[in-house]
Formats: C-alpha cells, sequence, structure tokens
C-alpha cells in the first residue's frame, strides 16, 4: 500500500480559463501547495488569492464549507496536471502589511501526465484501472522463471497474455500484464529489479462520470475483499479516456476513502485463488455488482464489519446478524404468504367492527413472521453444509437470544461474567464471519461443489472447521 503523502507545489486557477498560446498555465494562476493525505484528504492552500467577482478577502469570512469551481493546476516538479473536483473553502488569512491566503478543499483529485479535456459540465471517462499491488499471490500468475547456479543465475519471464471478460452490457473488465525491467538491449549492472506489474481495468460501454467510477471501484474492492477474506486495500485507480493503448490518457484518481494497514492477502489464507475462478470470474464480478445493488444492507452490514474497521466485539456481532436478517427478508420478500399468515387473515375478516377489525390487524402486524431464528437458520440452509438440524437450531437460537440481549439489555441479560459472555460473542463472530461471505459468494454465482470444497477441503479449510466447531457446527 502507497505511503507517501502527495505534497507538491504548483500553479492553480479556475477551471477551463484559458491559457495562452505561449504560456503553460493562464495569467490569473495563483501559486499553491496541494496535499493529498494517505486516505484521500484533499487540501489546496494558495499563496494568494483566486480571481472573483466580489472580493476575494469575502471568501475568508463567508466561513469553510462554500461550494466553488473547480480547480486545475499545474505542479512544479513533475510538471503533472491538476483538477480538484466538489472544492469548497476552507478559510485562510488576511493580513494588511503581511502575506495573505487562502485554503481550499475537495473531495477528489485527478492528477496525469496528459492536459485535462475542455468541457462544460462533468468529464465522462471511458473506465478505470487498478494497479493489482499485494494480490500477486492470490493471483497465482507468476511469469518470471529463475535458474541459478554456482557460476550463472538466468531469469526469464514470459510475457502473459491478458485476460479479458465481457459483461452483459457489452463493458469489459480484464486482468492485465506488464514487467517492471531495465530497458531492452545487452546491459551490466550491479543490480537489477525485475517485477511483474498487473492490473485490472474497466472499460465501460457508456461513458462514466468520476462518480459514477468511483461507486464502481468500491464495488470492486469489496468483491477483492470477499474472495480473498483480506482488508488488504487497493491502490488509488487511474480513470481513463480513450480504448485503445496508443490514444488512451489517464488520470490519478484521489477521494476520501478507509485505508488500513492490513497484510496483502496470502494464498493459504483466501477463499478462493483466482485460478480456481478464472473461467467465472467475468460472471461472478457481474453477478456481484448486480446484487450488491439488489441484497442493499443484507451486504452493505456484512462489509461495514469489514475493511479494517476496527469494532467493538458486541458491534460486530449485532451488525452480522442485522445484516442476515436483512438479506432473509430481502430474499423473501416475493415469498407466498405462509399458513399462520392466511389464518390470521381469516380470523381478521370475521370481525364485523371496523374498529376491532384495526385493532387486531395492528397486533397481528408481525406475528406471522418467522422468528430470527428461523430467519438465520433458512440463510444458512443456503450452503451446501449438512450441518445436523439440532446443531444448527442452537447455533441460531443462541445467537437470536444473544442479539436480543445486546439489543434490549446493552450486554448479558442475567448478571455474570461479562468476559465470559464476551468470549462468547467473539466465537459466535468467528463462525458468522466465515458463514456470512460463503452465502453472499453462493448468492453471486459460485456452485455449491466449489463452496463445498472451499469450505471442507480448501486452503482455509483448517481455519474454518476450527472456528465452526468451537460453536457446535461440524463439518463432516
Amino acid at each position: 500500500m502507497e505511503n507517501n503523502t502527495i505534497k507538491e507545489s504548483g500553479y492553480f486557477w479556475w477551471r477551463n480559463e484559458p491559457i495562452p498560446e505561449d504560456d503553460i498555465v493562464p495569467e490569473s494562476a495563483v501559486a499553491g501547495d496541494l496535499i493529498i493525505t494517505d486516505d484521500g484528504q484533499i487540501s489546496l492552500e494558495l499563496h494568494g488569492y483566486l480571481p472573483s467577482a466580489d472580493h476575494p478577502i469575502s471568501r475568508i469570512f463567508v466561513g469553510s464549507g462554500n461550494s466553488c469551481p473547480d480547480i486545475e493546476g499545474r505542479l512544479k516538479n513533475s510538471s503533472e496536471h491538476v483538477l480538484l473536483m466538489d472544492v469548497y473553502t476552507q478559510g485562510g488569512k488576511a493580513s494588511f502589511g503581511g502575506i495573505s491566503y487562502e485554503n481550499y478543499g475537495a473531495t477528489s483529485c485527478l492528477i496525469g501526465s496528459k492536459p485535462l479535456p475542455v468541457v462544460k459540465g462533468e468529464i465522462k471517462f471511458d473506465g478505470l484501472a487498478i494497479p493489482l499491488t499485494g494480490f500477486e499471490e492470490w493471483l497465482g500468475l507468476s511469469s518470471i522463471e529463475t535458474t541459478r547456479t554456482k557460476r550463472k543465475l538466468v531469469a526469464t519471464h514470459k510475457t502473459q497474455k491478458n485476460i479479458k471478460y465481457t459483461l452483459e452490457d457489452s463493458s469489459t473488465i480484464s486482468i492485465e500484464f506488464d514487467l517492471l525491467a531495465p530497458m531492452f538491449g545487452n546491459q551490466k549492472n550491479h543490480a537489477i529489479n525485475i517485477a511483474e506489474k498487473i492490473s485490472f481495468k474497466y472499460l465501460s460501454k457508456i461513458k462514466k462520470t468520476s462518480s459514477e467510477l468511483k461507486k464502481y471501484f468500491f464495488s470492486i474492492s469489496d468483491f477483492f475483499l470477499v474472495l480473498t477474506g483480506s482488508d488488504y486495500s487497493m491502490e488509488w485507480p487511474s480513470l481513463t479516456i480513450g480504448r485503445t493503448t496508443s490514444t488512451s490518457k489517464s488520470y490519478r484518481f484521489y477521494f476520501l476513502r478507509s485505508r488500513n494497514s492490513a497484510t496483502p492477502p496470502a494464498r493459504h489464507n483466501c477463499w478462493f485463488a483466482f485460478p480456481i475462478i478464472q473461467d467465472e470470474f467475468g460472471r461472478l464480478f457481474q453477478q456481484w455488482h448486480l446484487k450488491r445493488e439488489e441484497l442493499g444492507p443484507g451486504m452493505s452490514l456484512y462489509l461495514g464489519t469489514r475493511r479494517g474497521v476496527e469494532l467493538y466485539v458486541e458491534h460486530r456481532f449485532v451488525n452480522l446478524i442485522w445484516g442476515l436478517e436483512s438479506l432473509h427478508r430481502t430474499l423473501n420478500k416475493d415469498a407466498p404468504p405462509t399458513k399462520l399468515e392466511l389464518k390470521a387473515k381469516r380470523i381478521i375478516e370475521q370481525i364485523k367492527s371496523a374498529k376491532d377489525r384495526k385493532w387486531l390487524e395492528a397486533k397481528l402486524e408481525h406475528s406471522a413472521e418467522p422468528s430470527l431464528a428461523e430467519r438465520l437458520v433458512e440463510c444458512i440452509k443456503l450452503l451446501p453444509l449438512n450441518f445436523p438440524v439440532e446443531s444448527l437450531r442452537d447455533f441460531c437460537n443462541e445467537c437470536a437470544g444473544k442479539r436480543n440481549d445486546i439489543s434490549h439489555f446493552g450486554g448479558q441479560r442475567v448478571p455474570g461474567s461479562y468476559g465470559v459472555f464476551l468470549g462468547r460473542i467473539y466465537s459466535l463472530n468467528n463462525a458468522l464471519g466465515d458463514i456470512y461471505p460463503a452465502i453472499l459468494l453462493k448468492l453471486c454465482g459460485v456452485n455449491d461443489s466449489l463452496l463445498l470444497k472451499m469450505l471442507s477441503t480448501g486452503r482455509a479449510a483448517s481455519r474454518i472447521k476450527y472456528t465452526l466447531n468451537e460453536v457446535g457446527l461440524n463439518i463432516s
């Protein structure tokens, strides 16, 4: 993961101001410092004022957070072009007889070597690219082969063919390969660096705004999170304009997001290494993107417990249970009425008084709904795991009971050791943390045989079996 904070000087001006033919910045440009932190907080401190119809000092006194036009810039050291979007004021200083300045913030920023398009409104992009730095072990596609003897070391690289998938809307995603190595030709060096470079690329059929592609980036990140079982943060993406390598323009895309210090995914801890699902990767990704919208809280409540976010044991537990409850409701929203619901309806229809009928309807509104434990049982039964019926029921009853204790009593219902209570919640969390993503992958189209293999004999199977056995769920 990148550790560097961008801090570079340059010149900045309001977006789309004309640049004189023999110059590189407009006459109105103001020197300043651009700062982008590791989690995407963007700030700009100008060494003066940008032109305005009002007196520039007035922007300092109206307070922070007021919306402004987008700001373009040119960086001093790299000569790269900058666009700050969704800009807002962050105050400044008016000094009479001293140096005055003003500050701005932005919710997103583009930086690239090519000039930005001059357009009205938002810029539209053809796609995005994400370096898969840190995911090399999960990909399992290494192509640098070395042979060493006492007298010689030979490294051989065979260029890999890009792996491309076409989605239903004719957009494409691909895994693309490149090599960082010395330049072509014969050379003698005392040290060399050779590294395979792999990227995930999305090329949209219809051009999209940066805001739309940012949502797509988060969806991609979460998909990799579930597949790898790791909270490792992806690198910053680049937005691209153009559909061929020769005509493409690329801009690094920065925005506010949560990042963490999680280590890259190790293959032995991953749910599915890429080679196992390579043929189905495009279909699974498309279903993931659709289910992310369709399942709503049923997916987001699980993801909210991940991404390296630190939660109290109780908070993680109730989020997992709420998420599974929501997931069950969504999956069964169009289910036909149950026998109990039909019975309640018959009883209500026999009451002649409208007032009494309305009262009873309110009392019986949720009486026919399945209990929380029943919802959990039905969700877990989606998996191809033949847990003993009694063990599964006991596990789900315990989860429902402890969720109710935390929700209605703030913790354990009866006096006792809170440490023991939390210890049990911790074990339940570990089991739910393996069950929940397996259910999501099942809903996204991972077949039962592959799921069963992953849960019972896969690389992470021994860890999964341990966490499930600890709560009384045994995989045969």
